[in-house]
């Protein structure tokens, strides 16, 4: 799997150092309870860090209070994730179980180990390009050894899809004149 990892995230990745809880900036990476979150805001007030972050699996709001001397090391099983985002091309959904296939934008390999996303807006784009036989792209996030759907393209049937993989993932997709749609990313 490519991985390319978000500014905030590949600043903390360094091995063996310490950050502090006032070292943190907006869009960085933090793990709170084993789940991996980005910070919106972050603020100091009476010794304490606080601090309003979004899980970035689930979307929901996190907020926590911790003293400005907490220390986040950066280890193996870090208190800073890393995080992860690729692209792969919705091939079949099983209503089942919720699962769908997915095709990695390389082409190589398949994934059935996804499901579809709690958030209704890109659950009903999926399902509904899915049966429209729509090319639907879909954007996987990983972190902590688990993965979302982040986000969700439809293009017309009959479009030839090609990956720029050596793009930033955080640009948009451009179309030219001839049905062919590079995708540099999918928004997040």
């Amino acid at each position: 799997m490519t991985e390319s990892s978000d500014a905030g995230a590949s600043r903390a990745s360094k091995i063996g150092t310490v950050r502090l809880a006032s070292d943190f900036d907006i869009n960085d990476h933090i793990d709170f309870d084993g789940k991996p979150c980005r910070v919106i805001s972050v603020y100091t007030k009476r010794g304490f860090c606080h601090f309003r972050t979004i899980d970035i699996l689930t979307g929901y709001l996190v907020r926590r209070i911790v003293p400005i001397s907490t220390e986040f090391a950066i280890c193996l099983f870090s208190q800073i994730p890393d995080v992860s985002r690729d692209l792969y091309k919705l091939t079949g959904i099983s209503f089942k179980d919720d699962s769908v296939t997915l095709l990695h934008c390389s082409g190589t390999y398949s994934r059935n180990d996804i499901f579809l996303p709690e958030n209704l807006n890109l659950r009903t784009m999926m399902v509904d390009g899915f049966n429209d036989d729509k090319t639907v792209i879909v954007g996987i996030v990983t972190s902590l050894g688990q993965d979302a759907v982040y986000a969700v393209d439809v293009y017309p049937t009959g479009t030839v899809t090609r990956f720029l993989l050596d793009e930033d993932f955080l640009n948009q997709s451009t179309t030219d004149d001839t049905d062919v749609v590079v995708i540099k990313n999918v928004g997040f």
